[in-house]
């Protein structure tokens, strides 16, 4: 997971992926809420990935995002911190794998952010 700051009326995308057999659904969370679409909150998701954007950045916007990958057999999650400009130590990466143990499926998330 990489910690970027944001600033104000910037957008945000984050991208969270997750490889399982049989594919996951994706939710989205900031804190404990569950994101939904709409007011500038854009969520895609394909089969192995889910993207959230977050359009036009405002201060109730910072926060922790957590992604929660789902499938029969179990779920995972990944988070990371949007944050506001120069809070975020230089370089500061990290990563999260979650596996979960069923025969030969594996389902790790990664989260990743982009600003642009």
């Amino acid at each position: 997971m990489k910690s970027h700051g944001v600033g104000l009326g910037r957008t945000a995308l984050l991208r969270c992926e997750a490889a399982a057999v049989p594919p996951p659904t994706f939710e989205w969370y900031k804190g404990e809420k569950r994101i939904n679409k709409g007011q500038g909150i854009e969520i895609k998701s394909l089969s192995s990935r889910s993207v959230l954007t977050v359009n036009n950045m405002t201060e109730d916007r910072y926060g922790n995002y957590t992604c929660v990958a789902t499938n029969k057999l179990g779920t995972a999650n990944a988070s990371v911190p949007l944050i506001p400009p120069n809070t975020a130590p230089y370089g500061s990466t990290g990563s999260a794998n979650v596996p979960l143990a069923c025969w030969c499926l594996v389902l790790a998330l990664a989260s990743f952010i982009s600003v642009y």
